[in-house]
């Protein structure tokens, strides 16, 4: 059984009242439904009818852990988050799968159809909505360790990826860390693509070209304490995400600029508003602004 598995098992044994659901996207979910039973529920491929059992389940006092890939779940079924889940302020968390770039995960080549690349933008919109996007496992299972303060909707915007091996923070609800610290620039991201900027981390300290990496896993409400520190520290600022440049945190860091007055030289780096080419990990990544090589060739001349 998968580590994520596991933690669903843990808390439904100590909670009864936690009910997983899903509109046939078991990727994660392979080996618990005959373990729980009445606690799973598979609503097949109707993302809509996910959401209002999940809420009807909230309304009556229940948790739904609701899952469904993103570019369905939160298109599809926009209305039914919106409105059944965020305006109630309903406790539930809606967990979106093959996100961004980790729509190529485990070998699938999704195309434009599958790939949710605006998914933080619409959820960000919804009243009472957390949203959070995690970089590996260990960051998902530390979430739903604190799934007991919700009090609305949570976003989960998973990022397929198993444990990265790097020093963190201990980790607070609402607050996002600084996982390399260091001078001259700041790199922001978040999810799949943290990784990646770890990778390019590796190569400017290998250059001895001192900058940090923020870990900006918390997209709403805004973490606003740490971009405080980050403006008031960095004259540098790199925004490097898989989502459209509009409404996720390239949007944050526009908002926060504005509000505080901030003329600090930020650089964006995302998909633009181009869904990317199918195929695995790499191959997407290469063909996108966000290959390894190209970010570091932006960082190192800045």
């Amino acid at each position: 059984m998968e580590p994520y598995e596991s933690k669903l098992l843990s808390m439904i044994k100590k909670n009864k009242k936690i009910v997983v659901l899903t509109a046939e996207n078991r990727i994660s979910l392979r080996n618990i439904p005959e373990k729980i039973n009445q606690n799973f529920i598979d609503v097949g491929i109707s993302e809509q009818n996910l959401i209002g059992i999940g809420a009807g389940l909230a309304k009556l006092g229940f948790l739904p852990i609701m899952h469904g890939m993103s570019a369905f779940l939160t298109m599809r079924a926009f209305e039914f988050i919106r409105t059944d889940l965020g305006y109630p302020s309903l406790p539930s968390v809606v967990v979106g799968t093959f996100n961004g770039l980790s729509a190529t995960a485990n070998g699938t080549a999704n195309g434009p159809t599958h790939q949710a690349i605006e998914d933080i933008a619409l959820m960000r919109l919804v009243p009472n909505m957390t949203v959070v996007a995690p970089s590996d496992v260990s960051e998902t299972l530390e979430i739903l360790d604190n799934i007991s303060k919700l009090n609305g909707p949570l976003y989960i915007r998973d990022s397929n990826s198993g444990s990265m091996d790097i020093q963190r923070e201990p980790f607070v609800w609402g607050k996002n860390e600084c996982i390399i610290k260091g001078d001259n620039v700041a790199i922001l991201s978040y999810g799949t693509i943290l990784d990646v900027c770890l990778k390019v981390s590796k190569k400017l300290s290998q250059e001895s070209f001192s900058h940090a990496v923020y870990n900006m896993r918390f997209l709403k409400p805004v973490d606003k304490e740490i971009l405080h520190e980050i403006f008031d520290k960095f004259e540098k600022i790199f925004v490097i995400e898989d989502h459209i440049n509009m409404g996720a945190l390239g949007s944050i860091i526009k908002e926060f600029a504005w509000e505080n007055h901030k003329d600090n030289k930020i650089t964006f780096i995302n998909l633009r508003e181009n869904f990317f080419r199918p195929g695995n990990f790499i191959y997407a990544l290469q063909n996108t602004e966000l290959a390894l090589g190209k970010i570091f060739g932006k960082i190192i001349n800045s």
